[in-house]
């Protein structure tokens, strides 16, 4: 634990870094943050707030590593990380080699965001939605696997995510499938933006079929050998004709059937031993009728950690190899709605926001207004209550009021 008089510093990446950048501070730490948006709040907490490209790829490793050069090392304890390398996990090991990660390793983040993850799941005799490869992406370009990791991936045949769809000349016959229902993904993809229906087009890595159900996660920690439940969550989406399953939130405390929480034990167990996974993760998943389909892994802070009070600690012992004994107890549930703005806006300097928002979009120095594009996120909606069916509706509640409120603004232009 920090020393208050003289707080150590951590860096902490991630697409936005406000609720791990908050958790830190009330830890005893000193943050600089890199994230897409360095939001009001997030600047509020920080001792540097940078704001980082994001490009068609992921983040911008040019502007990352121009950005992290800026940061002075000396009393850094360590790199927390969320969402922004799941694309690039080369970028995670360069920054690995200037400062010690808080967190799974690089080669951990390259092979869960790899078809070497599919390959896992069929040797852990994990379901998982069918999976069909669109382009030969197959080997892991980083070295220093674990060698029990890689005899699971030698035993299983690379012929069963080989591509079986019909070709013509301009491809995969998206027309021989159309009545069949299959999803077009990117491997490394976040937030759901690289989801279409692959009638769109083949725009993706990959294509898996497709599952209606209930959208859930464990947000588990983990040790390096034993998994330990932090929560169940469900998942929302807010789409839109060309982001069908754009990410839009999450309610945390969800009750589960024993049989489903077991299953998802069970699973997050199996990764953790074949891993070794460390500090908090989660685990995504399809539940249709008594189903469980796991869709990802996330072996990184993920946007469900806001969900739960004082996860900080429980990350930080769960990468040094310790497992708390008491995870913090849960009597209420949390849940966040991100609002999305339709069409170009400027919203002035002195709008006022209700406490009950987060992500605040900041104005740059001397400007009277920050501009947000359409489809690009306003800002968080937070809302708590007993249960997670009371949070999803105040959190609904609370999102229409302020939704009607930036509508009906004289001071916002659109």
């Amino acid at each position: 634990m920090p020393v208050n008089r003289f707080p150590e510093k951590l860096i902490i990446a991630a697409i936005s870094a406000r609720a791990y950048a908050e958790a830190a501070v009330l830890t005893g730490y000193q943050v600089i943050t890199l994230d897409a948006f360095a939001d009001a709040d997030t600047r509020c907490v920080a001792e540097q707030s940078f704001k980082v490209k994001i490009n068609a790829n992921g983040v911008d490793d040019i502007d990352f590593k121009h950005l992290f050069s800026q940061i002075n090392l000396d009393n850094v304890t360590g790199f927390l990380y969320g969402s922004l390398f799941d694309a690039n996990p080369e970028l995670l090991a360069w920054v690995a080699d200037k400062v010690p990660l808080i967190g799974n390793s690089p080669e951990v983040m390259q092979l869960t965001k790899s078809f070497g993850f599919f390959e896992l799941l069929d040797a852990l005799e994990i379901q998982y939605p069918e999976v069909q490869i669109c382009e030969q992406k197959y080997k892991l370009s980083l070295p220093r696997l674990p060698e029990f990791v890689e005899e699971w991936l030698k035993s299983v045949p690379a012929s069963n995510l080989d591509c079986h769809f019909p070709i013509n000349s301009r491809g995969i016959d998206m027309a021989a499938i159309s009545n069949e229902r299959w999803l077009s993904k990117k491997l490394g993809g976040t937030g759901g933006m690289h989801i279409k229906p692959a009638t769109q087009g083949n725009s993706g890595d990959y294509f898996q079929r497709q599952i209606d159900g209930r959208p859930i996660s464990m947000l588990f920690v983990a040790d390096g050998k034993l998994a330990q439940l932090i929560g169940f969550n469900e998942q929302f989406i807010a789409p839109t004709s060309v982001l069908p399953y754009r990410f839009a939130g999450a309610v945390g405390g969800v009750k589960l059937l024993p049989d489903i929480q077991q299953q998802l034990l069970e699973k997050a167990q199996q990764l953790t031993s074949a891993l070794g996974l460390r500090g908090i993760n989660s685990l995504d998943a399809i539940l249709a009728y008594d189903s469980l389909w796991i869709l990802e892994l996330n072996p990184r802070l993920s946007a469900t950690f806001y969900l739960y009070p004082n996860l900080l600690p429980v990350h930080l012992q769960g990468c040094a190899g310790e497992l708390m004994d008491v995870v913090p107890q849960i009597s209420s549930a949390c849940a966040q709605l991100i609002l999305y703005a339709e069409n170009d806006m400027d919203i002035p300097a002195d709008f006022v926001w209700p406490d009950w928002v987060a992500d605040i979009p900041a104005t740059g120095i001397g400007e009277s207004s920050v501009k947000i594009h359409g489809n690009s996120p306003i800002c968080t909606v937070l809302a708590k209550a007993e249960s997670a069916v009371d949070a999803h509706a105040l959190v609904l509640q609370r999102y229409g009021i302020l939704k009607k409120r930036i509508l009906s603004s004289p001071k916002i232009t659109q």
